[in-house]
């Protein structure tokens, strides 16, 4: 490698958009619209991102989270243990806005680190 100056660390990959900031995002806004089943947001979940969805446990794990953490409430459909349903309370609006603000500039960095991989994937196509 040639002597180039050392270039300044502007942000870290940490920083990048994380897959349950995605999901978080999505589950509450949704849940802005009413009380959701599990499996309407997992069809959200795809929908929104054009038949790309999660894992039906990871997806369960972040809702049980946002319920733990007072984001939403989860609570079973009479006695049918089947039938979870989740509501969103108002920490979870608080949650919603703070991502809301966050995301944009997260997505915008995200963008242009994989663009710039992308590149640099190119360069070993063979």
């Amino acid at each position: 490698m040639r002597n180039q100056e050392p270039i300044e660390k502007e942000s870290s990959l940490g920083h990048v958009v994380k897959v349950q900031q995605v999901i978080d995002f999505i589950v509450l806004a949704e849940l802005q619209k009413g009380r959701r089943y599990g499996k309407q947001i997992d069809q959200v979940i795809i929908q929104s991102l054009d038949g790309v969805g999660v894992n039906d446990s990871y997806l369960a794990q972040r809702l049980k989270v946002l319920a733990e953490k007072g984001h939403a409430t989860s609570r079973w459909e009479d006695d049918n243990r089947y039938n979870r349903y989740y509501e969103i309370t108002d920490l979870g609006m608080e949650y919603f806005q703070q991502l809301a603000k966050e995301l944009p500039e997260r997505v915008d960095l995200a963008l242009k680190v994989y663009k710039l991989f992308g590149s640099m994937l190119k360069k070993y196509d063979k």
